[in-house]
């Protein structure tokens, strides 16, 4: 990740001028001020593990569909692993996840780091891993690992063979406007990810490059199977289609196929260290995600990315009518494949990463799409470094842990109004959990259900609801509460 996806641009800017006509766009947002009695969120998250997939559901130990809203954590500089500091991942980080609402980080785990040589795994690193991870689980945060790359940095020195390294790294002048993003189509590049699809051979070894990588891949997945906050390990980040990339827009099925062998074969390393534990593969950032590509097998669900105008970058102010149109599409084509590749697996699907933007635009979509799809997310970077109009999309009431099958879900962060609707499951004992942040309810919240009552404390940051024996639906509506 990130930079602008101007490769995008293709796909979506023949809608663009007929959706402008009729769209308007969204004024910023701001938090809401009060005189309280304010939403107290002195609840621990409702993190109940391990996670499990049941079809295109993310089910915890409780029996209960799960709902994540996280963030990105990726350090892309020695020590490779986030830091517990103050400065990230510090008491203020925790204070600031609880009172939002956030349930979840994705944890970016450095391949140089953790194999700086072909069948050697750096313990010590590892080690640092293990540390976060049970941090966070402390602070009752599920973790994604994420074997994270950008532009083949992240990966093994190995991985790259001296016929690759010889080759030149200069951007092409016709792609450049892409931003750094267009580093990926010059000559090194799409050599490293011809040789990582072929599986070449190591220089100096009889080891292909994929076969080596499988060492790390299943040495994460023995450390942490036992992990009860750990989602799944993630097998790679933003994998490049190398040289079919421009045929990607149109048909990228032949390269697919590869993939699937490739992450089949990282998944088999997973299988035997960890039979159960979820893996995620991703898809390459432009084109139809996985075409034709049956069920990879069980316990495998799909990581998605979606941007759009302004990453890296952007203004904290309302946006333009044509790019609203822009990103309304391009969102639309990028959720309706990820419906598809979850509905064709019978798998979850997840938003892993979105954002990165101080525009309100791009946070908006993806919060909107992700509620409307009812899926997971993990937001780029962290929300409280951001603009408070890119915040105020974030910071969103929504359930958590759900004990039964949601249906619906929205929420408006103008007004604070929730709304959600779910079929009960009387064999799940659990009540359904619903956040409910302090930031968007300074006076506190009124919560009427329909089929089912409150037993949580008034004005909980945590509002709880069990259903009534035998009903068919469960409503639950929540508004910020109107001094009288």
């Amino acid at each position: 990740m990130r930079g602008t996806r101007g490769v995008s641009f293709v796909v979506a800017v023949v809608t663009v001028g007929v959706l402008a006509v009729g769209c308007t766009s969204p004024g910023v947002v701001h938090f809401p001020t009060g005189s309280g009695p304010a939403v107290v969120t002195t609840e621990d998250q409702d993190v109940v593990g391990p996670i499990h997939f049941r079809g295109r559901d993310l089910i915890d130990a409780t029996g209960r569909v799960v709902l994540i809203h996280g963030v990105n954590s990726v350090e892309k500089s020695a020590p490779f692993i986030s830091p517990l500091t103050d400065g990230w991942l510090g008491p203020a980080d925790f204070a600031s996840f609880r009172s939002d609402g956030l349930n979840g980080v994705r944890l970016g785990v450095w391949a140089a780091a953790l194999m700086p040589s072909p069948g050697v795994i750096d313990t010590a690193y590892l080690d640092q891993v293990q540390t976060v991870v049970d941090q966070l689980a402390a602070h009752h945060l599920w973790v994604l690992l994420d074997f994270h790359q950008d532009v083949f940095s992240g990966m093994p020195a190995w991985a790259t063979t001296a016929a690759a390294g010889a080759l030149s790294a200069e951007v092409p002048a016709a792609v450049a406007a892409i931003g750094w993003a267009a580093a990926y189509v010059s000559p090194r590049s799409i050599q490293q990810w011809e040789d990582w699809w072929s599986n070449a051979t190591i220089d100096g070894s009889t080891r292909g490059v994929v076969d080596a990588f499988g060492d790390g891949i299943a040495a994460v997945a023995d450390r942490f199977h036992g992990s009860s906050n750990v989602i799944g390990l993630e097998l790679l980040n933003e994998p490049f289609a190398g040289s079919p990339f421009f045929d990607c827009a149109v048909s990228c099925g032949a390269r697919y196929q590869v993939v699937a062998q490739r992450f089949s074969q990282l998944t088999q390393r997973v299988r035997t260290v960890a039979p159960d534990m979820p893996v995620w593969w991703e898809p390459f950032t432009i084109g139809a995600p996985y075409p034709g590509t049956p069920s990879p097998g069980a316990n495998i669900g799909y990581s998605f990315h979606a941007y759009c105008l302004g990453t890296d970058g952007g203004q904290p102010v309302a946006p333009d009518a044509v790019s609203v149109a822009f990103c309304d599409s391009l969102f639309t084509g990028i959720f309706d494949a990820a419906d598809h590749v979850g509905g064709t697996w019978n798998a979850p699907a997840m938003l892993t990463e979105f954002g990165a933007s101080s525009s309100p635009l791009n946070a908006t979509e993806g919060a909107k799409f992700a509620d409307q799809h009812l899926v997971s997310w993990f937001h780029w970077h962290h929300p409280p470094e951001g603009p408070e109009v890119v915040r105020t999309q974030l910071v969103r009431t929504y359930a958590q842990a759900t004990a039964g099958e949601p249906q619906s879900q929205h929420f408006d962060p103008a007004t604070g109004s929730f709304d959600f609707t779910y079929v009960p499951d009387a064999s799940v004992t659990a009540p359904t959990s619903i956040v409910v942040p302090a930031t968007q309810y300074p006076d506190g919240y009124d919560a009427v259900v329909n089929g089912g009552s409150v037993t949580s404390a008034a004005n909980a940051g945590r509002l709880t609801v069990v259903a009534d024996p035998g009903v068919a639906t469960v409503t639950v509506h929540v508004a910020r509460h109107v001094a009288a």
